[in-house]
Parts: structure tokens; C-alpha cells; sequence
């Protein structure tokens, strides 16, 4: 079973409930391939992923480290965010209608429901351990002082707190050192050896997934046409999955 425990990182209780937002070509591609998309954390657009915090660096920068105070440091995050993929989930019983409609209005847009216990379950045929992370939100100008990169991974700024994200992650540092191992703190090609590793080391990592074993509900946008369900409901048929397919009603005048 690839699920590890990791002494520094909170694993919500497997009761948690799941939710992964997702256009419909995505939702077809992920039951199709039985795949997962685990994203190499450089791709996210937050450039403050896995990165030290403003108030770790102003620290930092006080500090003698060798001919350079904060150069050795600061590339150690630059490699981790290069080493750890990540899948994402947001948490919580209820959905959320600021997540619909970050991932689009009107556009096919449908969230796929599961638990903890379940994600564990389906991910249990993959060959790397993956680790579970409820996301911690921290304030950036503040120092945590977490060297762990599977920690940093896992922290986001406050602004984000909104998402109430739970992350699987992969610690990929073997595919960082075979493909491009990192010099000496004072190496003047340092930057070179990063676009390197950055051009060598796959994007993403396709992770097996179980989606009979993982789903226990597919909720349609409120926003979406009324043919989508249907056409949800038929995909689903064809794949084979007996799971129950709703529609959304956040946005449903009551009569009554």
C-alpha cells in the first residue's frame, strides 16, 4: 500500500470527505486512463509553492552562510519544488460554489465526491509511497522554519485558505538527482543546472487509480446545461461505474 505516514505532516481522519473539480474532458480522461495527474509543483501558477516564507528569508538574510548568506539556502526549495508532485483535493461535508466557479462557469464542470480512506484505497497499486497532507495556511511574513521539503509542500499562504485543500504527494528526489545533480553552493552554473533538471524531470507523474473503488458520488455544476447530467450519467454507464450522478442546486430558487 503506497500510503505512508509522515511524523510532520496532518493526514485528515479517512471520514473526511473529498471533492476534485474538474471540466468534463478531464473527468472523462481520469475514468478512461485510470489515471491521476500528480503535477510537478513548479507548474502550479502560485510561484510561492514550496518556497521559504517572506519572514524565513528576511532571517536568512542576516545570516553568514559561506560567500553568499542566503544563495545555499534559497536553492534547496528551488530543487524541492522540482522533486515533489502533488494532486489536490478540497475537503469538507459541503461543496463550494467560489470552486465552481474557479474552474469554470457553465463549462461542463462537474466534482468528483470520495473520503481519505477511499483516495488510500484507490492509489494502493502505485510503486512510490504517497503521502496525504491536509494544506497548512500560513502567514508569509512569518517564519515557520520548516526544513522538511514534503512540509513546505504542504503550506500555502493565508490568501488561499479559502481552497481548504488536502494534497497527495509524491517525493520524486530520485528523478532530481539522476537528472541533473545539483553542484556546490558556490557553483556559478547553478542557474543552468536548474533549467536543466527543470527540462529532464517529467512535468507530471500518471499514478494508477482506481476510480470503481474511489468515487461515491459525481455532483454536476449549478451552472452547467441540463443535457450534461445525462451525458454524465451515460459516460459512466459505458465505464462501468454504478456510482450516483447529481446536479447542484446552490443556485436553485426555493418555491416553498
Amino acid at each position: 500500500m503506497p500510503y505512508e505516514l509522515h511524523p510532520e505532516i496532518t493526514t485528515p481522519a479517512d471520514d473526511t470527505v473529498l471533492w476534485r473539480y474538474m471540466d468534463f474532458a478531464k473527468f472523462v480522461h481520469m475514468i478512461d486512463t485510470k489515471k491521476l495527474w500528480f503535477a510537478r509543483q513548479d507548474q502550479f501558477e502560485d510561484p510561492l509553492e514550496g518556497t521559504y516564507t517572506d519572514g524565513e528569508l528576511k532571517v536568512l538574510s542576516t545570516l553568514a552562510l559561506g560567500s553568499n548568506p542566503i544563495k545555499g539556502h534559497v536553492r534547496i526549495p528551488e530543487l524541492m519544488r522540482r522533486s515533489n508532485f502533488v494532486n489536490c483535493w478540497r475537503s469538507g461535508p459541503h461543496e463550494s460554489l467560489a470552486m465552481w466557479d474557479l474552474y469554470g462557469k457553465g463549462s461542463g464542470i462537474v466534482a468528483v465526491k470520495s473520503t481519505v480512506a477511499l483516495l488510500k484505497e484507490a492509489l494502493e497499486d502505485f510503486t512510490r509511497p504517497v503521502f496525504i497532507a491536509k494544506v497548512d495556511y500560513v502567514d508569509w511574513s512569518q517564519a515557520s522554519w520548516s526544513n522538511n521539503g514534503l512540509v513546505m509542500c504542504a503550506r500555502k499562504d493565508i490568501s488561499y485558505q479559502h481552497e481548504g485543500e488536502v494534497r497527495a504527494m509524491i517525493w520524486g528526489h530520485d528523478l532530481v538527482l539522476v537528472s541533473s545533480p545539483p553542484g556546490p553552493d558556490d557553483d556559478p552554473n547553478w542557474e543552468k543546472t536548474l533549467v536543466r533538471a527543470a527540462e529532464a524531470i517529467p512535468v507530471g507523474l500518471p499514478v494508477p487509480f482506481d476510480s470503481q473503488r474511489f468515487l461515491t458520488e459525481v455532483v454536476v455544476g449549478p451552472r452547467e446545461q441540463r443535457w450534461v447530467a445525462p451525458l454524465v450519467e451515460n459516460v459512466m454507464k459505458i465505464y462501468g461505474l454504478p456510482h450516483p450522478v447529481s446536479i447542484s442546486n446552490r443556485l436553485t430558487t426555493r418555491t416553498k
